[in-house]
């Protein structure tokens, strides 16, 4: 009878300890394989965002001041700014306007200072706080105002803000041809672009608003266009590239104003002489690196811990002059600052504003066939289609 042979403890033991390596070699390879996705990951989603706000932003910055003076292409509300020594702009908000290309509506004269009667009803819903242009035909003369109610689709009566004798409340409709015996009087509607950065549920969005909306509302219409934008700053440079802060009160050049007038000079900072926009921004990771080897502890918000040593967390306080990678990072709710592991990427892009080079006021000829411009058709006269 042949003896049968098991397996003996030590081999049992040995077998044991071979495997349960095995399988801890392939847990840790598999949990840095999983750790090294999520955080390439939330790195992307950061990169995506960035890429999305700039060619946003920067899409909008290169029609700024379309069919407007140069010195109102840009808004400069209360507290737009944080200068420094180096007359860069150190705030998170760029506000600027451009005529809508595709709007266009005809107002029947004469022309009242309180309301604007249309000669065909709108297309399209303006909302309060809504600017528009009006223009005399052949541009010969014509002036701004803000609604004061919305005006919907189908109507044929804009109501307008009182006159303040201030940009956009001008309402100034007294030159001969806005008079019973004028030609064509154009509307034209205003686009405001005002980006800044707001946290939505502790996170930041940059955002975008309209410049619309019932003055009673703490948060008029708008809405966050990218997330996980932290930091975003502009630089205003001037026809030989050097960077200033536009003064909104000085005196400002016109159209026909010669190019070697003073108005033009290096030292006017009216902003109807800003010729490009140096447009920054930093972007978070969507999530953190939770690796915890020494090369991956990422600070809060900058690689260089000296630039956030004389930060006061207790305050609101935050310096005026570091690089756009070293600025601060506060949690909202505590005002402590973040653990490190959130990575960023800083970009930035000049933006030509081409036309705050205009040397006249364009008015492009729109139809008056109400039948054209639907299913791609062209109008009878030739002229341009708008509308909405």
């Amino acid at each position: 009878m042949r003896q049968r042979h098991g397996f003996s403890l030590i081999e049992l033991l040995v077998s044991s300890a071979v495997t349960f390596l095995t399988v801890l070699t392939v847990s840790a390879a598999f949990l840095n394989y999983s750790q090294s996705f999520y955080t390439q990951a939330g790195i992307r989603g950061g990169q995506a965002s960035l890429r999305q706000s700039h060619l946003m932003v920067i899409r909008n910055l290169r029609m700024a001041g379309y069919g407007m003076e140069p010195a109102l292409a840009f808004g400069f509300p209360d507290g737009w700014k944080r200068s420094a020594a180096n007359n860069n702009n150190m705030s998170n908000r760029l506000v600027f306007r451009m005529r809508n290309p595709a709007f266009n509506a005809f107002a029947s004269l004469p022309l009242s200072a309180a309301s604007i009667n249309l000669s065909q009803p709108l297309k399209q819903t303006l909302r309060e706080g809504q600017i528009i242009q009006v223009m005399c035909e052949g541009a010969v003369a014509w002036s701004y105002a803000q609604l004061s109610a919305d005006a919907p689709a189908k109507s044929t009566t804009l109501s307008l803000k009182g006159a303040t004798g201030k940009f956009p409340n001008l309402n100034a409709f007294t030159a001969p041809c806005f008079g019973s015996a004028g030609g064509k009087i154009n509307i034209f509607k205003i686009d405001v672009y005002d980006y800044s950065l707001r946290f939505i549920d502790d996170r930041p969005y940059l955002f975008r608003q309209h410049g619309i909306g019932p003055v009673s509302s703490s948060d008029p219409y708008g809405e966050p266009v990218a997330e996980d934008i932290e930091a975003f700053r502009v630089t205003f440079l001037r026809e030989d590239g050097s960077p200033f802060l536009p003064d909104p009160t000085a005196a400002a050049p016109d159209y026909d104003t010669p190019v070697d007038d003073a108005l033009r000079g290096p030292t006017n900072k009216s902003p109807a002489n800003i010729r490009a926009v140096i447009v920054g921004m930093v972007a978070r990771s969507s999530t953190r690196d939770l690796s915890t080897t020494a090369d991956n502890k990422i600070p809060a918000f900058s690689k260089k811990e000296d630039a956030v040593k004389d930060f006061d967390p207790t305050t609101s306080a935050r310096p005026q002059d570091l690089p756009l990678e070293d600025e601060i990072e506060n949690d909202r709710a505590t005002n402590k600052k973040l653990a490190p592991g959130i990575r960023r990427v800083v970009s930035e892009m000049t933006v030509q504003v081409r036309n705050m080079r205009s040397s006249e006021m364009p008015l492009p000829i729109y139809s008056l066939d109400s039948g054209a411009c639907k299913g791609g058709a062209v109008p009878n006269d030739n002229y341009n289609c708008a509308g909405g």
